[in-house]
């Protein structure tokens, strides 16, 4: 029977499973076989292998002195430490393969690389392949690489001034001041650059030392402009971009925001100021006429049909009467009839009834002048809502501008309707609007010229109203 030794070692070693009975079994050992224990050692014949953990390399023996208790006698290892082993490798241990170096560890990883472009602790910067460049990271990534804004000219700069202040004599870009680079280098004395600077109109002198004309220096420019006040005030006749407005649709077109008020206009040279009122159904209205109740606007009276001005220095929303460059000069597509009766006198007016409706024409003096009659389409029940205690005959009901059906001889109005107690319009006898003419009670006191009269009626009807003509 065979025994193992067991010698105490500094740390176990896992041996290799071998072909052949263990060490202490019943079985059969080859000559020269090895015993083994948990200890760490190695029993052999003739001596004891003791195997050193932190030593990879070939096992020493040590031999026995002779006499020993063993139980082969004159024998020793050189290298094995057991059988031989089979053609199976995998029961082979080569102890050449068990190496414990932290140097080839399966696993392993590097420090830090400037140059993978991967940020690393330790590294300010890495901008890969491109370290070492003009504007990128320094070669060994400890920094920022010359750059523009660093104070020193290199790379593709032309000037670097360090700051970041780019009216001066260096750009931000890092590039020389110039005139016609489009910054205005006010610290190199620059006034304008748009980077044509070719004095045009609202641009920049050659030089960049003064502004081309614009809107505000003061002179009208042909072609560009048909005002220059040098303000900003649209009231005044002259908009913000140097335009002389030509109706309160334009001014209020320009300026969403003006305010109803008496504001400039002109057309063609003609200046002229007029109430403009930017309320009623959206705004942009312009004064023509202020209608009150006096021969001066009879049917006859040729304020209706001459183009000649009457007190055009009055043009505010009030009871004076007048006549504004308005009727010959504006335009328009809708009319705005404004009635108040009883007439109150207040100014502003309080609460005047207004009527809207379509009309088509270049002026109201193209309307009139030719005394003919255009019609409207208001219906009478618009009509009598201008006048409160109203009388008007139930027929005819003709309606409109120059509204004449039997001629200058016979009743007419030059806007509004007309009514008859007979079932045709020869005759009238009533007329509601503005300027009546040949009724025969309206030269009875009080005469009546603007709002309702009806002279059949008993007692006469006079509702004396007082009119404002509005044009957009």
């Amino acid at each position: 029977m065979q025994r193992c030794k067991f010698q105490t070692v500094k740390c176990v070693v896992i041996a290799a499973a071998i072909a052949g009975p263990a060490c202490g079994s019943d079985g059969e050992a080859s000559s020269g076989g090895t015993e083994t224990g948990t200890g760490g050692a190695t029993e052999t014949e003739g001596g004891t292998t003791e195997v050193d953990p932190t030593n990879n390399s070939t096992p020493t023996t040590t031999e026995e002195p002779s006499g020993g208790n063993s139980d082969s006698v004159g024998m020793t290892t050189s290298g094995t430490t057991g059988p031989e082993p089979t053609s199976d490798p995998s029961t082979s241990t080569d102890p050449s393969t068990t190496s414990t170096d932290p140097s080839t560890t399966s696993g392993s990883t590097g420090g830090a690389v400037c140059g993978d472009g991967i940020l690393d602790e330790g590294e300010f910067c890495d901008d890969g392949a491109n370290n070492g460049m003009y504007n990128s990271c320094l070669a060994d990534c400890s920094g920022l690489g010359p750059s523009c804004g660093d104070g020193v000219m290199d790379g593709p700069e032309a000037c670097d001034d360090g700051n970041q202040v780019d009216d001066d004599a260096c750009t931000n870009a890092c590039e020389a001041a110039a005139c016609g680079d489009g910054i205005v280098q006010m610290g190199a004395g620059e006034v304008c650059d748009d980077g044509i600077n070719d004095g045009s109109y609202g641009g920049c002198m050659a030089d960049c030392l003064a502004l081309g004309p614009s809107c505000g220096d003061g002179n009208v420019d042909q072609g560009d402009e048909t005002c220059d006040d040098q303000n900003g005030d649209s009231t005044d006749g002259c908009l913000g971009n140097c335009a002389v407005p030509a109706s309160c649709a334009e001014i209020l077109a320009f300026d969403p925001a003006a305010m109803d008020g008496v504001h400039g206009l002109g057309v063609n040279g003609v200046t002229w100021q007029a109430h403009c009122d930017m309320t009623t159904d959206g705004g942009g209205w312009t004064l023509a006429a202020k209608l009150g109740n006096t021969d001066g606007w009879a049917y006859q009276n040729p304020r209706w049909t001459n183009n000649a001005t009457f007190n055009a220095n009055m043009p505010g929303y009030d009871h004076t009467q007048a006549k504004l460059e308005t009727w010959n000069q504006v335009p328009f597509t809708e009319v705005l009839l404004g009635m108040e009766s009883p007439i109150t006198m207040n100014n502003p007016p309080q609460a005047p009834v207004y009527v809207q409706f379509d009309q088509v024409a270049n002026s109201l003096f193209e309307l009139f002048s030719p005394d003919m009659y255009v019609a409207t389409t208001l219906t009478r029940a618009t009509w009598l809502t201008y006048v409160p205690m109203n009388s008007l005959q139930p027929n005819c009901n003709r309606e409109g501008f120059n509204n004449a059906p039997n001629g200058n001889a016979a009743t007419r109005v030059r806007i509004g309707i007309l009514g008859n107690n007979q079932n045709d319009c020869t005759s009238p006898d009533s007329a509601l609007g503005f300027g009546f003419g040949g009724f025969t009670c309206q030269n009875m006191q009080p005469p009546e010229f603007v709002g309702n009269i009806d002279c059949l009626s008993n007692p006469v009807t006079k509702r004396a109203g007082f009119g404002w003509l509005y044009v957009r």
